[in-house]
């Protein structure tokens, strides 16, 4: 399997999207079912709840790296 940059590209495009959207699903319940006092237009709340997001993201491909490729390595 050759990797060329097309595949680079779509892994960052799509990591930058699954991240905008798990943002998206914290900011929804952080705003709108925990935090009741918080502004629904909060800047604190949206940069909290994106680097959430780009947090579990990371998570979620680096522990699918790792359980694909690295612990399956037969050795």
């Amino acid at each position: 399997m050759q990797i060329t940059p097309a595949i680079f590209i779509v892994l960052f495009v799509s990591y930058l999207i699954i991240s905008f959207f798990m943002g998206m699903l914290i900011h929804s319940s952080f705003v709108y079912e925990t935090k009741r006092n918080l502004d629904k237009n909060s800047s604190k709340a949206w940069m909290l709840c994106m680097f959430a997001g780009l947090g579990i993201t990371a998570w979620m491909f680096i522990y699918g790296y790792h359980a694909n490729f690295v612990w399956n390595t037969g050795s």
